[in-house]
């Protein structure tokens, strides 16, 4: 039968430290490695999911870039719309 005083002995402050800097260390190295993602991949989604359910509004640009559409222009060109069909 193991003793409790005989286990604290065990993990002493120095085994406690390597144990708490390897896991630090681990888990630095694995987020690193997992948010290797691209940003302009990761935006480009969130747009084109927003646009297509209908939460934003896009336009290309000239470099064929996708930017946000003011609400103001959209409304500007609703009103347009209704007033030229009555």
């Amino acid at each position: 039968m193991v003793l409790k005083k005989d286990i604290n002995m065990i993990m002493d402050v120095y085994l406690h430290t390597a144990l708490a800097m390897g896991a630090i260390g681990a888990a630095y190295y694995a987020g690193n490695y997992f948010s290797t993602a691209n940003v302009e991949d990761i935006v480009g989604s969130m747009l084109e999911t927003l646009e297509n359910e209908g939460f934003v509004a896009t336009a290309l640009d000239k470099d064929g870039d996708k930017e946000l559409v003011p609400i103001s222009e959209l409304i500007a060109k609703a009103v347009k719309e209704v007033k030229k069909t009555t």
